[in-house]
């Protein structure tokens, strides 16, 4: 006997509904569920807690920007109206004392016109100095943007100072804490409109001038002769040979010839970050502190590219 029209429609809904209570939910397992729908929400559940956990960390990353970004700004905006060339008679300076309230590691201040490079320099001496603030903001909390250091070793008071004082510093994606260095990367141009950086200690303020940029390998399997310039190490200079043997290295690998001088008994300053051409490398800047009543402009008509720069061993290190 043949259904009705209306007859059909209610048992098509009625098997429908069958269908649709038999498949249950779609993400839980549930009594009666086939192999296929087991392993397809398993799957389902895996997708789902990836995609939960992608936000979770591309959110965190984005909050420790912002928060990096915000609290540079204030230290900045505390900061800045208290910077001024010149010593202050062995006692501390006015910025000091505002970072100090803050951080009783604060060591200095540097800063780059133009950049985002305007920063409080911390130091710890302990054992764990030169990794302590990798992945701490200078007020404490955690964040792997991290603050610039000044390394453990080098000693900077009121009446001492290290020949060369080596800041090190993440190069991050946003461009915050040492990520502006890359500016000097190849850029003749930017070099010249900024040829100095400003660094403060906690008792006095000095311009330096800058005399190399380079990018160099940190282990000695990426080089053909097994020998890496540790420039990291090259802190205090207990004669001229050592001297040498730093302004030598350095000057061979510059990727700009600034013209400036040097000379035995100078003081340095030299900012530290990872380079992004391969893994592990690192870019770096070196400066020479301005001298007794010299001048602290300085003339870049003369700076020119270094094309015969010594350059990294790509071969070795892309095992061509």
């Amino acid at each position: 006997m043949a259904l009705s029209r209306e007859a059909q429609k209610a048992y098509k809904k009625a098997q429908k509904q069958k269908r649709k209570e038999r498949r249950g939910h779609w993400l839980l397992i549930q009594r009666g569920d086939g192999a296929k729908e087991v392993v397809s929400k398993i799957f389902t559940q895996l997708c789902l807690v990836i995609l939960i956990g992608c936000i979770f960390i591309l959110g965190s990353e984005l909050w420790q920007s912002v928060s990096t970004k915000i609290l540079n700004g204030n230290l900045k905006d505390l900061i800045i109206s208290h910077i001024s060339i010149g010593d202050n008679g062995g006692e501390l300076l006015p910025s000091a004392k505002q970072l100090l309230a803050i951080n009783e590691d604060t060591i200095g201040w540097v800063q780059i016109d133009d950049t985002n490079i305007a920063l409080p320099v911390v130091q710890k001496k302990s054992s764990d100095g030169n990794t302590y603030y990798l992945k701490r903001a200078f007020d404490g909390s955690k964040n792997k943007a991290g603050t610039i250091f000044l390394d453990r070793r080098a000693t900077l008071n009121a009446h001492e100072r290290s020949d060369n004082l080596i800041l090190y510093g993440h190069n991050q994606k946003d461009k915050t804490m040492f990520g502006d260095l890359a500016k000097y990367k190849h850029d003749l141009d930017f070099y010249k409109s900024h040829p100095t950086v400003t660094f403060s200690s906690n008792y006095s303020t000095d311009v330096y001038k800058i005399i190399a940029c380079f990018v160099t390998p940190v282990e000695t399997w990426q080089t053909a002769d097994g020998v890496i310039f540790d420039y990291h190490n090259c802190i205090n200079f207990e004669n001229k040979q050592q001297y040498n043997y730093f302004i030598e290295n350095v000057e061979l690998r510059s990727q700009i010839v600034t013209g400036v001088d040097v000379e035995y008994g100078d003081s340095f300053l030299t900012l530290s970050t990872c380079s992004n051409e391969f893994e592990p490398s690192r870019f770096v800047v070196i400066a020479r502190r301005t001298r007794k009543d010299e001048d602290p402009s300085v003339d870049t008509s003369q700076a020119y590219t270094n094309k015969s720069a010594k350059e990294p061993d790509w071969n070795v290190i892309y095992h061509r």
